[in-house]
């Protein structure tokens, strides 16, 4: 049983001790190259900034707006073409939105812009900091209604969902300053 055992053991020192020789004196694999990108190969179809036309080169219509910065991909569904956001003072005068139930529970203003890209539709996120309150139910949001060229409309509309009425105030209860009216607009490309 004695032979068993030692036989045993040196054919495992063995196997150890030449693992470790062929590990540490063997032939070293070359390091892969190419940057940034796994396994070292470079992608064939690469697009660089281009600060002359703020976008991408080389130019693909799907990607390109003229004075804009273009981003998003070859795909129209993975394109973000627009983006503008505009801020206003609003209201110039207080306005009291009525209770849900009422017709005047809602009220809406427009905000103009210059910018390309925006279609009649296209959505915009709105924050606003003048509705004297942030417990009660209100609301606002807002699309592009007009674009005539560069020159685009987004109409705002407030809601109070309140059973009570809803004061939108000159002056910002929380900023202490004139209310701001913050509508950024976006046109994806589809």
């Amino acid at each position: 049983m004695k032979e068993y055992l030692k036989a045993g053991l040196v054919g495992a020192v063995a196997i150890f001790l030449g693992g470790f020789l062929a590990l540490r004196f063997g032939p070293v694999a070359a390091p892969q190259t190419g940057g940034d990108f796994a396994g070292g190969i470079q992608p064939s179809q690469l697009f660089s900034a281009n600060v002359t036309t703020n976008s991408v080169t080389p130019n693909l219509s799907n990607l390109y707006v003229n004075g804009a910065v273009s981003v998003g991909g070859t795909g129209a569904n993975n394109q973000v073409t627009a983006f503008y956001t505009a801020t206003t003072a609003y209201p110039t005068a207080a306005v009291t939105l009525g209770p849900v139930t009422a017709s005047t529970s809602t009220t809406s203003t427009a905000e103009s812009f210059n910018a390309p890209g925006f279609s009649v539709g296209d959505a915009c996120e709105v924050a606003y900091n003048g509705n004297g309150t942030s417990t009660l139910p209100f609301g606002a949001d807002a699309f592009i209604s007009a674009v005539s060229g560069n020159a685009v409309t987004a109409t705002v509309t407030f809601w109070n969902g309140n059973t009570a009425n809803l004061t939108l105030t000159v002056t910002s209860t929380v900023t202490g300053a004139s209310s701001t009216l913050k509508t950024t607009c976006f046109h994806t490309g589809v």
